[in-house]
């Protein structure tokens, strides 16, 4: 019964927050326009986003997104059935990492549990991001590190590759490298695993690269030394702040409630177990890696959470009391003061008491009733209430999930609201003379996406009778005599993105 509770836990936890909302920005938003672009034209080898190519990344999880709007798409609005290939990666994870401690945890089932219960995890396991494949990749790669199979480990390491680059495969290399350092490792079947590895990878390695080379040079060197190379150098661009230490700062929060059990586990087994030793020393690669970079997202620290998630497990075989009251507590009772605040702050606001600051995110918005997230919002209060009685990582995913569970139920209508594109682009749309084309200027990537989602209008356009402009403050943009401001507009909220629609004058257009 408690397995069964656990798994449902997991379930409830993976689909809260999958279907419902428009992509958000920023990297739901530009991910979708990717997908939309191989819906729209079929072009599956070049990643292109409004008509434009954009090669940041392997085309892997774009493909895995368009497969399942293709499949589910008369069912679910595209976006939301190209999220659920999410929900496809991050079960792959959870699955190999339970696997990867199946053999050396007395209860492997926390080693996902923990996983999934970590506070950095939650909302982008619910996004349509490529860095949900790279984790599966990894983990992937783990669990055939663990069990000395070098098809599984070149496998994980291909996904990995085709999901976001070098990196992935590259810290996996670093860890089996590594790994011999202990003599459990020292063995004729884990040398002969690499030439497996390299075998098995090379499929995944060589096809799309070269493919990509074939059709355009030029894009091959941009995706590969400028997106790969650069995010070591700074020459990619990708944003993010230059601190080294960011990720190990930023696993304070982000890596709770793992990070303490993990710390446990170190110092009671001593790199005494085979578990232990391959989850440190991916731990310590992982985070030395991503340090070097040249720019840091906490995002990016995605995979650092897998190799802590294992070191828990083990640590929760002997955690003290002194270490479990305390991450029980936290847990327990910040999920039941926000869930108390967030069901009477939903009841109140249908009562039509609106705060100040609840307004000033979603000016306008009027709440309704929903009687299936009402429904979803209760049993998820009632699965954490019967949760209470288990064990501590269940008690911990739980009082997360209510936490989020009655933010993506009761308050996903206002948080759509805020977030979304949508009406602002109908709004728009309302004003834009019909079969007029537009051409963009100044559109951010997810920008891009969403107005080639919602209105189609591709970046690429050039010499329209018609063109948009993005400002990021309320301050109209210069513009040569012969234009004329159809519409401005932005997003219920939103003071640092402001959109202006112009004509262009028929006798300019004319000359």
């Amino acid at each position: 019964m408690k397995a069964f509770a656990s798994i449902a836990l997991l379930a409830a936890w993976i689909a809260l927050g999958l279907v419902g909302h428009d992509p958000w920005k920023p990297d739901e938003a530009y991910t979708f326009g990717l997908v939309y672009h191989i819906l729209e034209h079929g072009d599956w080898l070049v990643p292109t986003l409004a008509g434009e190519p954009f090669v940041e990344k392997p085309p892997l999880f774009y493909w895995s997104a368009a497969l399942f709007a293709n499949a589910l798409g008369d069912l679910l609005p595209l976006h939301d059935a190209a999220r659920l290939a999410a929900a496809f990666y991050v079960l792959l994870t959870l699955a190999f990492t339970y696997l990867t401690a199946k053999d050396w945890c007395q209860s492997p089932l926390a080693a996902p549990l923990v996983l999934a219960g970590c506070v950095g995890y939650l909302q982008h396991a619910h996004q349509l991001i490529t860095d949900n494949a790279l984790l599966a990749g990894i983990a992937l790669g783990l669990y055939g590190l663990a069990r000395t199979s070098g098809l599984v480990v070149g496998t994980g390491a291909g996904i990995a590759f085709l999901s976001k680059g070098l990196l992935g495969p590259g810290m996996l290399v670093l860890i089996a490298i590594l790994l011999p350092l202990f003599r459990e490792w020292r063995t004729s079947a884990y040398a002969r695993s690499f030439l497996t590895a390299l075998l098995a990878f090379l499929p995944w390695a060589l096809i799309w690269p070269l493919l990509l080379y074939r059709q355009s040079p030029a894009l091959f060197d941009e995706w590969f030394w400028v997106n790969n190379v650069g995010r070591f150098t700074g020459e990619a661009g990708l944003g993010g702040v230059l601190d080294h230490a960011h990720y190990a700062k930023a696993l304070v929060w982000f890596g709770l409630p793992a990070w303490p059990l993990a710390l446990w586990a170190l110092w009671r087994d001593r790199l005494a177990s085979p578990l232990v030793q391959l989850a440190t020393v991916a731990f310590v690669v992982m985070l030395a890696v991503l340090s070097a970079a040249s720019s840091a997202r906490t995002l990016y620290g995605l995979p650092l959470l897998v190799p802590l998630a294992l070191l828990a497990a083990v640590g929760l075989e002997s955690v003290p009391a002194w270490l479990a009251r305390p991450l029980d507590v936290l847990a327990v009772a910040l999920a039941a003061i926000l869930g108390l605040v967030l069901w009477l702050g939903w009841a109140a606001f249908l009562a039509g008491w609106t705060p100040g600051f609840v307004e000033a995110q979603a000016p306008g918005f009027v709440p309704q009733f929903g009687p299936i997230a009402t429904g979803a919002a209760l049993a998820i209060t009632a699965l954490w209430l019967y949760a209470l009685r288990l064990s501590l990582p269940v008690r911990w995913l739980a009082s997360l999930s209510l936490v989020w569970g009655l933010a993506m139920t009761l308050w996903l209508p206002w948080l759509d609201y805020a977030k979304s594109y949508r009406g602002m682009i109908a709004d728009m749309q309302r004003a834009r003379p019909k079969g007029e084309c537009v051409s963009a200027r100044n559109l951010t990537e997810p920008q891009r996406a969403m107005f080639h989602y919602f209105a189609g209008i591709e970046a690429g356009r050039r010499d329209c009778p018609l063109l948009l402009i993005h400002t990021p403050r309320a301050q109209a943009p210069a513009l040569a005599e012969g234009w004329q401001l159809l519409w401005r507009g932005t997003r219920p909220g939103d003071s640092k993105e402001f959109f202006w629609l112009y004509e262009r004058s028929r006798a300019l257009a004319g000359s």
